[in-house]
């Protein structure tokens, strides 16, 4: 089957998920389109068309046996021009930033996370995305880990509350914070921990699989979204996730180091997207959960992410998504 996608070449999460789908076999064919802001890696897909608007897209498309689309097709009336064709379109959902209501309805939605399957129950699959990063054993809560990226849509990774629990942690841990610019030296300056020797602030972009090399304890006190690539990775990797304790992460990680949820409010990204909630996390309360967990023997919390790796490998949900895939042609 000839299973296409347009997609992103940049580094953040919808560009590298595409990367990862195409990479693993599941995409036979790219579409770039490119981003106005962020570095373009055309090197990912040399032999890729570029389109840069309905047209060229529809050219692209009506080629394919089958069409999946993460997150957004770009153009919504590729929807129904693939229906005309019977070219099957699949939607792969992002719970918090999907249209609401739909300009139009896709064939089929792939959801994965808990939190889409649920919101998205018609017509779908849920296949969770699969990891592929080196696992290494850890042995005791010392370093703290947290990958910032770009901050997250609305701050959603938490890593303003994070550097301001700081200040609150007595422990002698050690916390790397990593990002994608010098917005984060400036936000710890601004929370006042710059100058803690405790902390350590990184800028530069480093390569992806080096993201899990260090540390013990990844610190992601995401406020919401169903799906958490950086939360499996790092699980994956063998190291302990310390998230908020909010569905659906805490229906797959090990409860026991999440991090309380103050409360939850209501959040509206924009007026085409559906509310949610989105999870309150107070600082003291951060940092108490990492002096809790700092020194801890976390062995065996290490040997379940190995356990979670070797259950959602690509070798192991790879076929799951082709078979879908070749379900969605043949119901056609």
């Amino acid at each position: 089957m000839k299973i296409g996608s347009i997609v992103f070449c940049t580094e953040q999460g919808l560009g590298l998920l595409a990367r990862d789908f195409y990479e693993n076999r599941i995409l036979s064919d790219v579409a770039i389109i490119r981003h106005s802001t962020r570095t373009n890696h055309y090197e990912w897909y040399p032999d890729a068309p570029r389109v840069g608007g309905a047209g060229s897209s529809k050219e692209f498309v009506e080629k394919m046996d089958a069409v999946l689309f993460f997150e957004t097709p770009f153009y919504w009336e590729l929807i129904p021009f693939c229906r005309e064709r019977n070219i099957p379109t699949i939607l792969m959902t992002m719970y918090e930033c999907t249209p609401y209501p739909l300009p139009y309805v896709p064939d089929y939605y792939l959801t994965p996370s808990a939190l889409d399957a649920r919101e998205f129950p018609d017509n779908s699959r849920f296949i969770r995305v699969p990891v592929d990063v080196p696992w290494r054993l850890r042995l005791q809560a010392k370093t703290f880990v947290h990958n910032a990226g770009n901050g997250g849509l609305r701050g959603r990774n938490g890593t303003r509350e994070l550097l301001q629990a700081v200040k609150f942690i007595k422990s002698d841990m050690r916390l790397i914070v990593r990002a994608q610019g010098s917005w984060v030296k400036n936000l710890a300056k601004d929370c006042g921990c710059d100058k803690d020797e405790r902390v350590t602030i990184h800028g530069d972009s480093i390569p992806r699989e080096q993201l899990y090399e260090d540390g013990d304890v990844f610190v992601f006190p995401e406020k919401f979204n169903g799906l958490s690539l950086p939360l499996q990775e790092a699980f994956a990797s063998g190291m302990v996730c310390m998230c908020g304790d909010r569905f659906p992460m805490n229906r797959w990680l090990p409860r026991a180091p999440l991090i309380p949820v103050h409360e939850m409010s209501e959040l509206r990204l924009s007026r085409r997207f559906r509310p949610i909630d989105s999870a309150v996390f107070r600082p003291e309360d951060i940092a108490a959960n990492i002096d809790e967990w700092y020194g801890r023997d976390i062995e065996s919390l290490s040997r379940a992410g190995l356990q979670f790796a070797e259950r959602n490998s690509w070798q192991v949900l790879g076929p799951d998504y082709l078979r879908f895939l070749a379900s969605c042609k043949s119901s056609t």
